[in-house]
């Protein structure tokens, strides 16, 4: 099994026992997180619920699921990471006239497309220590700097991979 297929795999585990329903909350969710972080940095629970247009409790129940799976929340419980946050991490984006971060580089690579929106993107090599700046389109990447540069994503072997839904980066 190549390495895709089994991050894959490993990522749908998470998902194991829930309806389409459930699931597509859960995608809608996320994605709405993303989308709001990206507009308005701090996300209340009440605009989320607003956002994807369910009732209170059942927004609660999905913000408490993507809770267990990696979002970050401020001392009032306002949503402030979902991938995309406001905590600084190595990796700047600059999307909607913004300065936001992302959790790690891979995350970098699929936030324009889910916002719709052309981002730069900023992170340090963590070899050479040397800046590394992206602009990306929803679709493509425009240019970067270095031209050579290159994402790996190291997938370790072993008989369960712990990524996708149960990893935050």
């Amino acid at each position: 099994m190549s390495a895709l297929e089994q991050a894959k795999k490993a990522w749908a585990s998470g998902y194991a026992g829930l309806s389409q329903g459930d699931i597509d909350d859960r995608v809608r969710g996320f994605s709405a997180l993303v989308r709001l972080i990206a507009k308005h940095g701090v996300v209340t629970p009440t605009r989320f619920a607003e956002s994807v247009g369910l009732e209170a409790s059942r927004a609660g129940e999905i913000l408490a699921e993507l809770g267990t799976v990696g979002m970050q929340t401020d001392e009032s419980g306002n949503i402030i990471g979902a991938a995309l946050t406001t905590r600084e991490t190595g990796h700047r984006v600059r999307v909607l006239g913004k300065t936001l971060y992302a959790w790690c580089a891979l995350d970098t690579l699929f936030i324009p497309g889910l916002l719709e929106q052309t981002a730069d993107i900023e992170s340090v090599c963590p070899t050479s220590g040397e800046p590394i700046r992206l602009r990306i389109a929803p679709d493509r990447i425009e240019w970067r700097e270095p031209a050579d540069t290159w994402l790996s994503v190291f997938l370790p072997r072993r008989s369960s991979l712990e990524m996708g839904p149960s990893s935050p980066t």
